[in-house]
Parts: structure tokens; sequence; C-alpha cells
């Protein structure tokens, strides 16, 4: 039997999702509560990897068990065994031919930042770019990522990834006042680092450092080192996951 899980974390103390080799990690995590309750081997399958350092408001993923489970007693007790900064908001049954990654028909993402000095607050979630930032230029800069492109140079070189052909549907710098801002994207897929570093690319034009109008330009070339640093895994959210 095949069981849907939805979780939310907080990364900041985790080296990613994916479980690795003496590494603490969000999967290790779940497939040890989980093991535990269901007195099972459980082996848990991500919609997708998270970095280290990276948080999901709302993530997916799949199970397997011989026998059919009650939910709500395994989400209860999962909860009390697993650290607070992991939650499992729900588990459900579903087809045996759903896939927590495979299935999946977009992800959106979102990355908090804020300008100005140093909020301690806002310092908690989100990533300060400082003083004298062109937000506008940014706000249009995000637009120019919508569409399909080989997204070659947003891509950490040491990828092993060969098709880099991405399509993202949405792309937008959304206002939330207080000089706190947040970069949300929707995509099919995203390639290793991808969203991080559209994100200082993003940076780097409100900082005049790349003009609006070589986006396009550096989109074409494929060429890493054309466009922007990757920003701090803080800021970096996994919000929703849609089938």
């Amino acid at each position: 039997m095949r069981y849907k899980l939805i979780v939310s974390y907080d990364g900041s103390n985790y080296s990613g999702f994916q479980v690795q080799k003496d590494k603490d990690t969000i999967q290790k995590r779940l497939e040890g509560a989980l093991s535990v309750v269901l007195k099972d081997n459980i082996s848990i399958v991500g919609c997708g990897r998270t970095d280290a350092g990276v948080s999901a408001i709302e993530s997916v993923c799949h199970f397997d068990v011989n026998d059919e489970i009650v939910v709500g007693r395994t989400v209860g007790y999962a909860n009390n065994i697993l650290p607070t900064d992991i939650r499992i908001i729900s588990i459900e049954k579903t087809d045996e031919d759903f896939h927590a990654r495979f299935s999946a028909k977009n992800k959106t993402y979102e990355y908090y930042f804020y300008t100005g000095g140093i909020v301690p607050v806002y310092e908690k979630f989100a990533v300060n770019i400082g003083y004298n930032i062109n937000i506008d230029d940014m706000i249009k800069g995000a637009e120019m990522f919508v569409g399909k492109h080989d997204f070659s140079a947003f891509c950490a070189s040491n990828t092993e990834v060969k098709d880099k052909v991405r399509n993202i549907f949405s792309s937008k710098i959304i206002d939330l006042n207080d000089g706190l801002y947040k970069f949300q994207i929707c995509g099919e897929g995203f390639l290793y680092n991808m969203v991080r570093i559209i994100m200082g690319t993003l940076v780097s034009i409100g900082r005049n450092k790349i003009k609006l109008t070589d986006i396009k330009k550096i989109i074409k070339s494929k060429d890493r080192s054309l466009s922007g640093k990757t920003m701090p895994s803080k800021g970096l959210y996994l919000k929703k996951v849609l089938y």
C-alpha cells in the first residue's frame, strides 16, 4: 500500500532533505520516526532534493507498507518522535502509481529577502541585500525568466544533469511592505541551485552590476560565469507541489 506524506520543515539545522552518510537530514529523521511507529523499515521517496539549510512550507513524499495504517495515530506518534522543526502535516492513502517526484506537475519556491539595515526579526527567515537597491529593475527582471529556456547559466557547475531545459510558468517579486520582499517562482522543475542563482542575478541587477537587458543574453549564453552569485540557502522555501 502506498501513502502520500505532506511535511513541513525548517532546514536550518540539516544537511538537506536526502539521506547522506554521517549527516543529519530530513529524510533520515522521517524514516526513523515512521519506522518506529509502524514497526517496519520505512523508506521515504521525496518530491525532490532541497539543499542544506533550505526549508519547506509544504513538501510531499510517499512510502510503501504491507498493511493499512491508522493515519491519525501515525501522524501523532511520529510527530512526538520528530524534532519540533520537522512536522508531518498529513498522511493519506494514494494510488500505487503515485510518485512524489515523477507525478508532480509543478513546484513553487519562494525566496525571502529585505533591503536596508539589519532587522533581527527578518534575519530569522530572510536574507538582507543591503541599501541602494533598484527594486523596480529586480521586479522587471524576475518576469523575464518566464518561459521554456536552457538554464545552464543558472545551474551549479558540478551538476550531472545533462538536460538543462526547464519550463517556468511564473516568476515575480512580491512587496510584503516595510522593506521585506519575496521572490516567487513556479515551474515544472528546477536545476541544482537554480532558484538561488536566479535570485543572485536579480540582486546583481538591483545593485546595477548586471544590466536588466542582459538577462536574455545570459540565458542564451548558457555561461554560469555571467550570472549572479548563489544566494544563501536561508531565504529559500519550497512552498507547494501540485500533482
